[in-house]
C-alpha cells in the first residue's frame, strides 16, 4: 500500500508533515487527489490555540481536487451537485457533512445542518483513526458518504475553483442581509443599497466583490492596512477608510457623510470585538448589521443596548452556511468581472504549510494557497 503525505496539527503551534497509508475508497466513498487548498484565517486561529479542537487534525477546508476513486454507490450515498462524479472529475466538498437527522437542530431546522453537533467537518476532524485523511492539507482527501460534493464547472481556472468555500461565506453574508426585510420599503439589502464592510481581509474583500456583483450602491471599506484598502478598491469599493487615529465619533461621521444617513447594511468581517461596536455606531436607523467575523472567540466588547433599540437595528449572525451555498459561490465565481485572482498573493508546496499559516494575515499577504 502506498503512502500519503499530510500536514498534521498535533496541537497549537505544532504542524508537521506525516505519512499515512493511502486508503481505498469503499462502495459509498470517494478518494480525491488534492489540486489546491486555500489557507483560511481559521487555520491560523487553530495554530494559535484560539479554538477548542480534538487534536490531532489535518487542517484545510478550502480545497479542490480530482476524483481518483469513486465507489460504486458513492454518487447515491452522497449529495452530489452538478451530475454524477466520475474518476477524473474535478470537485470540491463542503466542510460540513449532512446533519445526523435526529438531534433537535436537525429536526427543527433541517435547512441548517451546520448547527448539528454530530456532523463531521473536513479540516477540523480528528485524524487518529483510519482512513485519517479528512483535511485538505494532504495529498488526498477521503470523502465519506454524508458529504456534499460539487463538480467544478468546465473551464473554471483552478485558483478560482479553490475559492469556492470563502465565496460561499461571502455570498451567504450578503444573502443574509436581504432578509427579513423588503428592500423597496427600506428594509434589508437590495439593488442600490449602501454598505460598509469592516475588515478588508479575504472574506471582507469577497463580500465587496459580491456586493458589486449584486448591484449595491455606495460600498465603503474600512481597514487599518493600506495594502488591503488598495485591494478593496480593486474589488469594487467606492470609498476606503483607514480608521487609524480616529475616535468612534469621527469614524461614524465619515461614514455618514459618504452615505447621507449611514449605510443600509454593515458587514463586520474584521473579527475584532470593537468592530462590532463600530458597526452599530455606523449603521443607519432601521438598518442591518451582519456579524460574521467571530468564528473563534477573541473576547467581548461593551455595547449600549439602547442604541440597538433606538436605531431599530436588525443584528444578524452568520455561522457557516447551508451546503447548497456552494452553488451560489460557484455561480458568483464564474460570472463576476472582479479580478478575484489578485487576492492570491502566495502559492506554496505542502512542505511549507507552517510558513503559509504563519504569514497569513500579515501586511502584504491576502490569500495563501497550498498545492500538495
Amino acid at each position: 500500500m502506498s503512502e500519503v503525505r499530510a500536514a498534521v496539527m498535533a496541537g497549537p503551534g505544532d504542524v508537521r508533515v506525516r505519512a499515512f497509508s493511502r486508503p481505498v475508497a469503499d462502495a459509498e466513498s470517494m478518494l480525491i487527489r488534492m489540486d489546491r487548498v486555500g489557507i483560511c484565517g481559521t487555520d491560523k486561529h487553530m495554530y494559535l490555540g484560539h479554538m477548542q479542537l480534538n487534536f490531532p487534525v489535518i487542517p484545510g477546508h478550502e480545497f479542490v481536487g480530482t476524483a481518483v476513486e469513486v465507489g460504486g454507490r458513492a454518487n447515491e450515498a452522497m449529495t452530489v451537485v452538478g451530475g454524477p462524479v466520475q474518476v477524473g472529475d474535478r470537485v470540491t466538498v463542503t466542510p460540513s457533512s449532512r446533519g445526523c437527522g435526529r438531534c433537535y437542530n436537525c429536526v427543527h431546522f433541517p435547512h441548517k445542518p451546520y448547527l448539528c453537533p454530530h456532523r463531521t467537518i473536513y479540516g477540523f476532524a480528528n485524524c487518529e483513526k483510519a482512513p485519517h485523511l479528512f483535511g485538505g492539507f494532504s495529498e488526498y482527501v477521503y470523502v465519506h458518504p454524508r458529504s456534499w460534493v460539487f463538480k467544478i464547472p468546465e473551464g473554471m481556472p483552478l485558483p478560482l475553483a479553490a475559492m469556492t468555500e470563502p465565496a460561499a461565506v461571502a455570498t451567504r453574508a450578503v444573502e443574509r442581509a436581504y432578509g427579513p426585510g423588503v428592500p423597496f420599503l427600506g428594509e434589508g439589502y437590495g439593488i442600490g443599497k449602501s454598505a460598509l464592510v469592516i475588515g478588508a481581509g479575504p472574506i471582507g474583500l469577497l463580500i465587496i466583490a459580491v456586493l458589486r456583483h449584486t448591484g449595491a450602491g455606495t460600498v465603503i471599506a474600512s481597514d487599518l492596512s493600506e495594502g488591503r484598502l488598495k485591494m478593496a478598491r480593486q474589488m469594487g469599493a467606492d470609498l476606503v477608510i483607514n480608521p487609524k487615529g480616529m475616535d468612534e465619533a469621527e469614524r461614524a461621521r465619515v461614514v455618514r457623510e459618504a452615505t447621507g444617513t449611514g449605510p443600509d447594511v454593515v458587514f463586520e468581517a474584521a473579527g475584532v470585538p470593537g468592530a462590532f461596536r463600530d458597526a452599530l455606531d455606523a449603521v443607519r436607523r432601521g438598518g442591518k448589521v451582519i456579524e460574521l467575523g467571530h468564528y473563534s472567540d477573541p473576547g467581548g466588547v461593551e455595547v449600549r443596548p439602547h442604541l440597538i433599540c433606538q436605531k431599530d437595528v436588525d443584528v444578524l449572525g452568520c455561522w457557516s452556511y447551508p451546503p447548497i451555498q456552494f452553488k451560489a459561490g460557484l455561480s458568483f465565481l464564474m460570472n463576476t468581472r472582479t479580478p478575484l485572482l489578485d487576492l492570491v498573493t502566495q502559492t506554496l508546496p505542502l512542505d511549507r504549510i507552517e510558513e503559509g499559516i504563519r504569514i497569513t494575515g500579515e501586511e502584504g499577504v491576502l490569500k495563501v494557497a497550498i498545492e500538495p
